[in-house]
Protein backbone atom coordinates (compact mmCIF):
# COMPACT_ATOMS: atom_id res chain seq x y z
CA UNK A 1 0.00 0.00 0.00
CA UNK A 2 1.31 3.39 -0.97
CA UNK A 3 1.49 6.51 1.80
CA UNK A 4 0.30 9.55 0.48
CA UNK A 5 1.86 12.56 1.69
CA UNK A 6 0.03 14.25 4.65
CA UNK A 7 -0.42 18.30 3.05
CA UNK A 8 -0.54 20.48 6.32
CA UNK A 9 -3.81 23.16 6.17
CA UNK A 10 -3.28 26.68 6.23
CA UNK A 11 -5.05 26.49 9.67
CA UNK A 12 -2.61 23.83 11.51
CA UNK A 13 -0.07 25.94 10.20
CA UNK A 14 -1.12 29.02 11.92
CA UNK A 15 -2.32 27.18 14.55
CA UNK A 16 1.46 25.58 15.02
CA UNK A 17 3.19 28.80 14.42
CA UNK A 18 1.44 30.66 17.24
CA UNK A 19 1.97 27.76 19.62
CA UNK A 20 5.62 28.30 19.06
CA UNK A 21 5.53 32.00 19.81
CA UNK A 22 6.68 32.07 15.79
CA UNK A 23 4.86 34.01 13.21
CA UNK A 24 5.08 37.87 15.29
CA UNK A 25 7.61 40.37 15.54
CA UNK A 26 9.44 40.21 18.84
CA UNK A 27 8.92 42.64 21.83
CA UNK A 28 10.28 46.10 21.71
CA UNK A 29 13.37 46.29 23.96
CA UNK A 30 12.23 47.77 27.55
CA UNK A 31 12.97 51.53 27.60
CA UNK A 32 13.35 54.36 30.43
CA UNK A 33 13.83 57.74 30.93
CA UNK A 34 17.72 59.62 31.35
CA UNK A 35 18.64 62.65 32.17
CA UNK A 36 21.48 64.61 32.44
CA UNK A 37 23.59 67.19 34.94
CA UNK A 38 27.09 68.07 34.26
CA UNK A 39 28.88 70.09 37.10
CA UNK A 40 32.61 70.52 38.08
CA UNK A 41 35.18 70.32 41.37
CA UNK A 42 36.87 73.41 42.08
CA UNK A 43 40.04 74.58 40.13
CA UNK A 44 42.50 76.54 42.58
CA UNK A 45 44.01 79.23 40.78
CA UNK A 46 41.29 80.20 38.35
CA UNK A 47 38.15 82.89 38.26
CA UNK A 48 37.05 81.58 35.08
CA UNK A 49 37.00 77.89 33.11
CA UNK A 50 34.55 78.22 30.03
CA UNK A 51 33.95 75.62 28.35
CA UNK A 52 31.15 74.23 25.57
CA UNK A 53 29.14 71.32 25.10
CA UNK A 54 28.26 70.16 21.89
CA UNK A 55 26.56 67.03 22.74
CA UNK A 56 26.60 63.57 25.35
CA UNK A 57 26.61 59.92 24.24
CA UNK A 58 25.64 57.11 26.64
CA UNK A 59 27.10 53.02 26.35
CA UNK A 60 26.34 50.35 28.39
CA UNK A 61 29.84 49.06 26.99
CA UNK A 62 31.88 51.15 25.18
CA UNK A 63 30.83 49.67 21.52
CA UNK A 64 27.21 51.04 21.16
CA UNK A 65 26.50 54.40 22.10
CA UNK A 66 23.04 56.51 22.37
CA UNK A 67 22.68 59.72 21.68
CA UNK A 68 20.87 61.21 25.06
CA UNK A 69 20.87 65.23 23.01
CA UNK A 70 22.53 67.97 21.84
CA UNK A 71 23.25 70.18 24.41
CA UNK A 72 24.61 73.63 22.45
CA UNK A 73 25.45 75.35 25.75
CA UNK A 74 28.78 77.12 27.21
CA UNK A 75 29.56 76.76 30.69
CA UNK A 76 32.00 78.73 33.19
CA UNK A 77 32.65 75.94 35.18
CA UNK A 78 33.58 77.99 38.47
CA UNK A 79 29.82 78.36 38.39
CA UNK A 80 29.16 74.65 38.22
CA UNK A 81 31.05 74.13 41.81
CA UNK A 82 30.20 73.52 45.42
CA UNK A 83 26.72 71.72 44.98
CA UNK A 84 25.70 74.13 41.80
CA UNK A 85 25.56 71.74 38.79
CA UNK A 86 22.94 72.21 35.85
CA UNK A 87 20.77 70.04 34.04
CA UNK A 88 21.97 70.39 30.45
CA UNK A 89 19.75 67.36 29.52
CA UNK A 90 16.00 66.51 30.40
CA UNK A 91 14.67 63.07 30.29
CA UNK A 92 15.97 61.12 27.17
CA UNK A 93 14.36 57.70 26.20
CA UNK A 94 16.66 55.51 26.39
CA UNK A 95 17.36 51.24 26.53
CA UNK A 96 16.96 50.10 29.94
CA UNK A 97 20.29 49.57 31.10
CA UNK A 98 23.25 50.27 32.87
CA UNK A 99 25.35 52.89 31.39
CA UNK A 100 29.03 52.83 32.13
CA UNK A 101 30.44 55.04 29.95
CA UNK A 102 29.68 59.06 28.88
CA UNK A 103 31.07 60.43 26.14
CA UNK A 104 31.21 64.28 25.88
CA UNK A 105 31.61 66.27 22.46
CA UNK A 106 33.21 69.54 23.08
CA UNK A 107 32.22 72.70 21.15
CA UNK A 108 34.20 74.84 18.65
CA UNK A 109 32.17 77.62 19.02
CA UNK A 110 30.90 79.96 22.40
CA UNK A 111 27.43 79.73 22.36
CA UNK A 112 27.15 82.63 24.98
CA UNK A 113 29.14 85.13 22.68
CA UNK A 114 30.31 85.42 18.89
CA UNK A 115 32.88 87.88 19.79
CA UNK A 116 34.34 85.43 22.38
CA UNK A 117 36.47 82.37 22.21
CA UNK A 118 34.69 79.12 22.72
CA UNK A 119 37.41 77.58 25.37
CA UNK A 120 39.10 79.90 27.78
CA UNK A 121 40.52 80.11 31.56
CA UNK A 122 41.24 83.23 33.59
CA UNK A 123 43.32 82.81 35.95
CA UNK A 124 42.92 84.69 39.68
CA UNK A 125 45.35 87.14 39.00
CA UNK A 126 43.55 88.03 35.57
CA UNK A 127 45.57 86.48 33.18
CA UNK A 128 43.49 84.92 30.28
CA UNK A 129 44.89 81.61 28.46
CA UNK A 130 43.24 80.19 25.20
CA UNK A 131 42.42 76.43 26.20
CA UNK A 132 43.45 73.53 24.10
CA UNK A 133 40.66 71.40 23.67
CA UNK A 134 40.07 67.26 22.88
CA UNK A 135 37.16 66.69 20.41
CA UNK A 136 35.78 64.12 22.55
CA UNK A 137 35.98 62.96 26.15
CA UNK A 138 34.95 59.68 27.91
CA UNK A 139 33.73 59.78 31.24
CA UNK A 140 33.37 56.54 33.39
CA UNK A 141 30.33 55.65 35.76
CA UNK A 142 27.89 53.64 36.35
CA UNK A 143 23.95 54.97 35.92
CA UNK A 144 21.40 52.22 35.94
CA UNK A 145 18.06 53.29 33.87
CA UNK A 146 15.36 50.71 34.94
CA UNK A 147 12.70 49.54 32.85
CA UNK A 148 9.55 52.01 32.94
CA UNK A 149 11.42 54.54 35.33
CA UNK A 150 14.13 56.88 35.32
CA UNK A 151 17.19 57.97 36.47
CA UNK A 152 19.52 61.14 36.37
CA UNK A 153 23.33 60.91 35.62
CA UNK A 154 25.47 63.44 36.98
CA UNK A 155 28.96 64.18 35.37
CA UNK A 156 31.62 65.87 37.32
CA UNK A 157 34.93 66.83 36.01
CA UNK A 158 37.70 66.59 38.03
CA UNK A 159 39.98 69.64 39.76
CA UNK A 160 43.06 67.72 39.33
CA UNK A 161 44.59 68.52 36.06
CA UNK A 162 41.95 70.19 34.65
CA UNK A 163 43.55 73.28 33.06
CA UNK A 164 47.62 72.58 32.55
CA UNK A 165 48.96 76.22 31.79
CA UNK A 166 51.31 75.84 28.77
CA UNK A 167 52.52 79.58 27.91
CA UNK A 168 51.09 83.39 29.03
CA UNK A 169 48.75 82.66 27.11
CA UNK A 170 47.68 78.94 26.39
CA UNK A 171 46.75 76.13 28.25
CA UNK A 172 45.68 72.55 27.83
CA UNK A 173 42.22 71.31 29.03
CA UNK A 174 42.37 67.76 30.65
CA UNK A 175 38.38 66.85 30.68
CA UNK A 176 38.96 64.15 33.70
CA UNK A 177 36.01 62.94 36.40
CA UNK A 178 33.34 60.66 36.67
CA UNK A 179 29.62 59.65 36.06
CA UNK A 180 27.49 59.30 38.83
CA UNK A 181 23.69 58.07 39.47
CA UNK A 182 22.39 61.08 41.50
CA UNK A 183 20.01 59.22 43.34
CA UNK A 184 22.19 56.30 44.33
CA UNK A 185 25.41 58.52 45.43
CA UNK A 186 25.93 60.47 48.59
CA UNK A 187 27.21 64.03 49.79
CA UNK A 188 28.72 66.17 52.50
CA UNK A 189 27.91 69.39 53.33
CA UNK A 190 29.55 71.71 56.51
CA UNK A 191 30.84 74.68 57.50
CA UNK A 192 33.83 75.80 57.91
CA UNK A 193 34.71 78.99 60.93
CA UNK A 194 36.66 80.79 63.51
CA UNK A 195 34.64 80.27 66.12
CA UNK A 196 31.45 83.07 64.71
CA UNK A 197 33.68 83.79 61.53
CA UNK A 198 33.28 82.04 58.49
CA UNK A 199 35.32 80.90 56.29
CA UNK A 200 34.98 82.04 52.92
CA UNK A 201 36.70 80.86 49.83
CA UNK A 202 38.61 77.90 51.47
CA UNK A 203 39.33 74.93 49.06
CA UNK A 204 37.93 71.68 51.01
CA UNK A 205 38.52 67.61 50.14
CA UNK A 206 36.87 64.64 50.52
CA UNK A 207 39.77 61.40 50.09
CA UNK A 208 39.65 57.87 50.91
CA UNK A 209 42.75 56.37 52.41
CA UNK A 210 43.44 52.98 51.05
CA UNK A 211 45.33 49.92 53.26
CA UNK A 212 48.59 51.19 52.88
CA UNK A 213 47.67 54.61 53.79
CA UNK A 214 47.74 56.51 50.80
CA UNK A 215 45.01 59.04 50.80
CA UNK A 216 43.34 60.13 47.40
CA UNK A 217 41.00 62.97 46.32
CA UNK A 218 38.08 62.20 45.36
CA UNK A 219 35.65 65.46 45.24
CA UNK A 220 37.14 69.36 46.06
CA UNK A 221 34.36 72.53 46.73
CA UNK A 222 35.64 75.98 48.00
CA UNK A 223 33.30 77.37 50.64
CA UNK A 224 31.13 80.27 50.31
CA UNK A 225 30.66 83.61 51.56
CA UNK A 226 28.93 81.85 54.60
CA UNK A 227 32.11 79.16 55.09
CA UNK A 228 29.51 76.51 53.56
CA UNK A 229 30.32 73.87 50.98
CA UNK A 230 28.87 70.82 50.01
CA UNK A 231 30.62 67.73 48.23
CA UNK A 232 28.75 66.11 45.92
CA UNK A 233 28.38 62.50 44.03
CA UNK A 234 30.60 60.49 46.13
CA UNK A 235 30.06 56.61 45.70
CA UNK A 236 28.17 55.23 48.07
CA UNK A 237 29.80 52.62 50.47
CA UNK A 238 32.97 54.86 50.90
CA UNK A 239 34.47 55.95 54.19
CA UNK A 240 35.46 59.31 53.69
CA UNK A 241 37.71 62.28 55.18
CA UNK A 242 36.72 65.64 55.01
CA UNK A 243 40.28 67.95 55.07
CA UNK A 244 40.95 71.67 54.84
CA UNK A 245 43.59 74.03 55.11
CA UNK A 246 42.19 77.44 55.11
CA UNK A 247 44.64 80.65 54.25
CA UNK A 248 45.02 84.17 53.40
CA UNK A 249 47.49 86.69 51.64
CA UNK A 250 47.94 87.89 55.33
CA UNK A 251 47.50 84.67 57.56
CA UNK A 252 47.24 80.94 57.89
CA UNK A 253 45.23 78.11 59.85
CA UNK A 254 46.58 74.85 60.57
CA UNK A 255 44.90 72.13 58.52
CA UNK A 256 42.00 70.13 60.24
CA UNK A 257 40.16 67.03 59.45
CA UNK A 258 37.02 65.71 60.14
CA UNK A 259 36.07 62.42 61.51
CA UNK A 260 36.06 59.27 59.15
CA UNK A 261 32.33 59.99 57.41
CA UNK A 262 30.33 56.47 56.56
CA UNK A 263 28.74 57.19 53.10
CA UNK A 264 26.83 53.99 54.15
CA UNK A 265 23.58 55.43 51.94
CA UNK A 266 22.71 57.81 49.07
CA UNK A 267 22.20 61.09 51.68
CA UNK A 268 24.09 64.18 52.69
CA UNK A 269 26.30 63.85 55.68
CA UNK A 270 27.53 66.67 58.13
CA UNK A 271 31.02 67.78 58.71
CA UNK A 272 31.92 70.72 60.09
CA UNK A 273 35.57 72.28 60.75
CA UNK A 274 36.76 74.37 63.18
CA UNK A 275 39.98 76.37 63.20
CA UNK A 276 41.52 78.85 65.34
CA UNK A 277 45.01 80.88 65.94
CA UNK A 278 46.19 81.89 62.55
CA UNK A 279 49.65 82.39 61.96
CA UNK A 280 52.05 84.38 59.75
CA UNK A 281 52.25 81.88 56.73
CA UNK A 282 55.22 80.33 54.49
CA UNK A 283 55.33 78.99 50.93
CA UNK A 284 56.25 76.47 49.36
CA UNK A 285 58.15 75.77 45.79
CA UNK A 286 57.98 72.65 43.86
CA UNK A 287 59.83 72.11 40.93
CA UNK A 288 59.10 68.71 38.74
CA UNK A 289 60.87 68.01 36.05
CA UNK A 290 61.21 66.75 33.09
CA UNK A 291 58.22 69.47 31.51
CA UNK A 292 55.12 67.23 30.45
CA UNK A 293 54.06 66.36 27.26
CA UNK A 294 50.94 67.64 25.76
CA UNK A 295 49.11 64.38 26.58
CA UNK A 296 50.20 64.64 30.07
CA UNK A 297 48.54 66.21 33.21
CA UNK A 298 50.69 67.26 36.34
CA UNK A 299 49.90 68.33 39.74
CA UNK A 300 51.47 68.24 43.44
CA UNK A 301 49.91 67.69 46.52
CA UNK A 302 50.73 68.45 50.60
CA UNK A 303 50.06 65.90 53.27
CA UNK A 304 49.80 66.27 56.65
CA UNK A 305 49.13 63.76 59.62
CA UNK A 306 45.86 65.04 60.96
CA UNK A 307 43.72 63.80 63.81
CA UNK A 308 40.48 62.34 62.56
CA UNK A 309 38.66 61.86 66.15
CA UNK A 310 38.49 58.51 67.28
CA UNK A 311 39.97 57.56 64.29
CA UNK A 312 43.39 58.42 65.36
CA UNK A 313 45.22 60.03 62.75
CA UNK A 314 45.47 59.69 58.79
CA UNK A 315 48.06 60.89 56.54
CA UNK A 316 46.08 63.23 54.11
CA UNK A 317 46.02 65.58 51.31
CA UNK A 318 45.68 69.55 52.11
CA UNK A 319 47.01 71.34 49.28
CA UNK A 320 46.34 70.25 45.53
CA UNK A 321 47.64 72.54 42.77
CA UNK A 322 47.97 71.87 39.22
CA UNK A 323 51.51 72.18 37.92
CA UNK A 324 52.59 75.04 35.06
CA UNK A 325 53.97 73.96 32.34
CA UNK A 326 55.14 77.10 30.71
CA UNK A 327 59.18 76.43 31.33
CA UNK A 328 61.61 73.61 32.95
CA UNK A 329 61.19 72.33 35.26
CA UNK A 330 57.32 72.37 36.01
CA UNK A 331 56.45 74.83 39.18
CA UNK A 332 53.67 74.09 41.35
CA UNK A 333 53.72 76.76 44.37
CA UNK A 334 51.43 76.38 46.90
CA UNK A 335 51.26 79.76 49.21
CA UNK A 336 49.80 80.69 52.55
CA UNK A 337 50.64 77.19 54.36
CA UNK A 338 50.77 77.27 58.21
CA UNK A 339 54.24 76.79 59.45
CA UNK A 340 55.15 73.07 59.67
CA UNK A 341 56.43 69.81 58.11
CA UNK A 342 54.46 68.61 54.97
CA UNK A 343 54.95 65.62 52.86
CA UNK A 344 55.20 66.84 49.45
CA UNK A 345 53.86 64.08 46.14
CA UNK A 346 53.58 64.94 42.61
CA UNK A 347 50.98 63.01 40.27
CA UNK A 348 51.06 62.66 36.32
CA UNK A 349 48.84 61.19 34.41
CA UNK A 350 49.21 60.44 30.65
CA UNK A 351 46.06 60.69 28.20
CA UNK A 352 43.72 60.38 31.68
CA UNK A 353 45.06 57.18 32.88
CA UNK A 354 45.97 56.71 35.93
CA UNK A 355 48.90 58.38 37.27
CA UNK A 356 51.87 57.66 38.79
CA UNK A 357 52.77 59.22 41.35
CA UNK A 358 56.19 60.17 43.23
CA UNK A 359 56.90 61.15 46.68
CA UNK A 360 59.75 63.39 48.04
CA UNK A 361 61.24 63.96 51.48
CA UNK A 362 59.09 65.98 54.09
CA UNK A 363 59.50 69.28 53.69
CA UNK A 364 60.05 71.98 56.60
CA UNK A 365 57.51 75.45 56.11
CA UNK A 366 58.82 78.56 58.08
CA UNK A 367 56.53 81.45 58.45
CA UNK A 368 57.21 84.44 55.80
CA UNK A 369 59.94 82.24 53.98
CA UNK A 370 59.41 79.80 50.84
CA UNK A 371 60.77 76.20 50.83
CA UNK A 372 61.88 74.56 47.63
CA UNK A 373 62.08 70.74 46.70
CA UNK A 374 62.24 69.13 43.36
CA UNK A 375 60.31 65.59 42.37
CA UNK A 376 61.44 63.98 38.91
CA UNK A 377 59.79 61.60 36.82
CA UNK A 378 61.06 58.67 35.11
Amino acid sequence: MRLRPILASPLLCLGLSLACGGGGSSSPAPTGNLALRFGSDSLPGLSQAVVGLEKVEASPDGATWTALGNVKATFDLMTLQNGHSALVLPATTVRAATYTQFRITWATVNYRSIIDQPAYAVTSSGAERLLTMPVTTVISGSVTVPANGGATAQIILSGQQAVQARSATAATFFATGRAFDLAASASIAGRLADGATPLAGVEVFAETVDGLGIATLQRRAVTDASGNYLLEGLPTGGLYFVAAQPASATSAYAAAASAPVNATSATTYTANLSFSNPQTPGALALSITPVSTATQGTWGELRQALATGGAGSQNLIVRSQTATAEASPEQATFLGLAPGIYGVTAQRSTSGAAPAMKTGAQVLVSAGATATTTLSFP
